[in-house]
């Protein structure tokens, strides 16, 4: 009964998606809680006029809306402070990006350079720091792409009711397409980088539980999960953000389409979570069976708090705790949290060519 009182039909704007108005009415929608700057509490507008359609602006050609109350985080005042500390953050991880992509780039050179380094495991190892590289390098690129299309200043440039000109889509989208193959690209770089640590809690599961394990046959698998599985599942995210909702630069984060690259990250967190506990324990019992009488079990303790600690790096065991803490995109627990994030995210290529490489018994003995 309520479908049939409407005249106005439901519509995407970018920003919001309108359901069915009724003629004559103001039509109240809860602002959008992915847009992170914007006020939750508040409401956006539109009004179906006496005809049936949208009310529609013929000085600014779109549809009317209000999306006032929405921007009440978008004020000069506030968005200074949100500027200050979005500017510290990117300051932070350009910094930690920038030292993982050159330590990475020389540890690459070094393992490379020796031929008595190579082998499946340090091959592995190899294309984890690519994984990282390609993962610092596409996050600058997006920054800098997406920023050009989609900058503050074109928010601070916005009357308070015509936000709404920034989500409608131009009728040229080609000047689009670069945006949206940078934020493409970097969904990907970034799944193949989670699928890689997969890789290497996988190898170094199998080195543990699986007797006469042939690293050298289970290379070209092990290349297809890091490489070839993401590119399915992202390629199918691009197509069905472009069938669905082909608007911006595909930044915004719109409905449930993004758990198609979201979940299988997640899997790939979980999965390499239960084989990090698993040779954990392993690692602790075979430490405890091999404990001499008299000897001493600080050795022990400090031991197995060693390969704790390259298990951590080496299954990204960190980002289950950001996985479970929520989004809040306010307050000061949530802008810790950020500090803390980007802050592993970034350095963390830095620490495992540390590992991997320069910590390295044999890269130190060539």
């Amino acid at each position: 009964s309520f479908l049939s009182e409407g005249n106005c039909f439901p519509e995407w704007d970018g920003l919001i998606c309108w359901p069915r108005g009724s003629v004559g009415k103001m039509l109240a929608v809860p602002c959008p809680h992915y847009v992170y700057d914007f006020n939750h509490k508040g409401v956006a507008f539109r009004y179906c006029s006496l005809n049936g359609t949208w009310d529609f602006v013929q000085s600014l050609n779109r549809t009317w809306a209000n999306y006032s109350e929405c921007l009440h985080f978008l004020q000069p005042e506030i968005i200074s402070k949100k500027r200050e500390f979005f500017d510290r953050l990117y300051v932070m991880y350009t910094v930690g990006y920038s030292i993982s992509f050159t330590s990475l780039t020389v540890a690459i050179f070094i393992i490379g350079y020796f031929r008595r380094l190579h082998c499946t495991r340090n091959y592995i190892h190899m294309h984890l720091f690519v994984s990282f590289m390609l993962r610092a390098v596409s996050i600058f690129i997006k920054d800098k792409v997406v920023q050009a299309h989609l900058g503050i200043k074109e928010l601070e440039a916005l009357p308070a009711n015509d936000l709404q000109s920034i989500a409608r889509a131009p009728a040229d989208r080609s000047q689009y397409v670069g945006c949206k193959i940078a934020v493409v690209t970097f969904i990907y770089f970034l799944a193949t980088n989670y699928y890689w640590i997969l890789v290497e809690g996988l190898y170094l599961h199998s080195l543990i539980f699986v007797a006469f394990f042939s690293d050298s046959k289970y290379l070209w698998g092990f290349i297809l999960i890091g490489w070839g599985f993401p590119a399915v599942f992202v390629v199918a995210w691009a197509v069905a953000r472009a069938a669905v909702v082909d608007a911006r630069c595909w930044e915004l984060s719109v409905g449930e389409i993004k758990w198609i690259y979201q979940a299988p990250i997640l899997a790939a967190i979980g999965l390499n979570f239960i084989l990090f506990l698993n040779t954990v324990r392993v690692l602790a019992t075979k430490i405890w069976e091999t404990h001499a009488v008299g000897h001493d079990t600080r050795k022990q303790y400090r031991k197995l708090a060693k390969s704790t600690l390259v298990l951590i790096l080496v299954f990204g065991v960190h980002y289950i705790v950001f996985v479970c803490l929520p989004h809040t995109f306010t307050g000061l627990a949530w802008e810790i949290r950020m500090h803390c994030e980007l802050f592993f995210n970034s350095f963390q290529g830095f620490f495992v060519s540390i590992i991997y490489c320069y910590c390295n018994g044999e890269v130190s003995l060539e």
